[in-house]
């Protein structure tokens, strides 16, 4: 009966010490998810914001007489808690190899020979620029050694734009990323007919359980910049990120931990044209 005794007795105590054992280990594996979460959007956020403005003619514009949406790496949209920027992600480029001089005007189809094509698609935007003026226009068509192109924007105050030499040619995308509910979303330009407020396609949920994002924006000399109007727009040249994420269900005594990031982001591109 003794032994019986001892044995149910040294039984509970095991019992409780797995249990409180598993209750630690669930814990520790939620803390260190909610920590991997927010190192991981953070990473990911910050490695698209330092590649925001590639493609875009950001050094051609430094010479245009005056600013244009159209060649505006932050967009119209961005705020505190979302921001919408251009970053040429798919990499889509090539070379004219039309002999210049090339002169395209506002409205007047043109077709340019090029050195390849074929990652061009018709319906898309794209921008012909070399070191100091830019065309930004709609792929009529495209194939392996043409693309056919009607200009929308141009450098020239005259609507029209001269390329002396070979210019190059990139795709015009953009990035949307943005906070809904506890969500991360991340979505791609579906439309960019509107230069300053692109069609999106579905997003995708890069992280969740997040309860707080915020953009900061700042200009060269380190001034916070609110990015109501395009100019603020142009000036900015570094972004901060602030990440709040908690645990995803509550931990065994009842709590829910946060745990936040901040991050500092210069987007090498855009530093170019902000310091105009």
């Amino acid at each position: 009966m003794v032994a019986m005794m001892i044995a149910l007795a040294m039984s509970t105590l095991l019992f409780h010490l797995f249990h409180q054992t598993e209750r630690v280990v669930r814990d520790q594996s939620l803390v260190m998810e909610m920590q991997q979460t927010a190192r991981v959007v953070a990473a990911q956020v910050a490695d698209e914001l330092r590649m925001a403005g590639q493609g875009v003619p950001i050094y051609p514009a430094k010479f245009d007489e005056s600013a244009s949406e159209a060649v505006s790496v932050i967009l119209a949209r961005s705020t505190s808690d979302r921001i919408d920027f251009r970053a040429e992600l798919s990499n889509v480029q090539t070379s004219v190899t039309t002999p210049g001089p090339v002169d395209l005007t506002v409205g007047v189809v043109q077709s340019l020979s090029v050195r390849d094509g074929s990652a061009f698609t018709a319906g898309k935007f794209a921008y012909v620029s070399d070191e100091s003026v830019w065309m930004r226009g709609l792929i009529n068509y495209a194939s392996r050694t043409m693309l056919t192109i009607t200009p929308r924007e141009v450098s020239s105050s005259a609507n029209v734009v001269r390329f002396s030499g070979r210019p190059a040619v990139h795709l015009d995308e953009a990035v949307s990323i943005y906070l809904i509910g506890n969500s991360v979303r991340h979505a791609t330009s579906s439309d960019m007919t509107d230069p300053a407020n692109p069609l999106w396609s579905a997003a995708n949920e890069i992280g969740k359980n997040v309860v707080a994002m915020t953009f900061t924006y700042f200009d060269s000399t380190g001034i916070e910049v609110v990015p109501g109007t395009l100019n603020s727009r142009l000036s900015i040249s570094r972004i901060d990120i602030r990440l709040t994420v908690q645990t995803a269900t509550p931990l065994s005594n009842g709590a829910r931990p946060s745990f936040s990031l901040a991050l500092r982001t210069i987007p090498r591109n855009v530093r170019i044209r902000s310091a105009r």
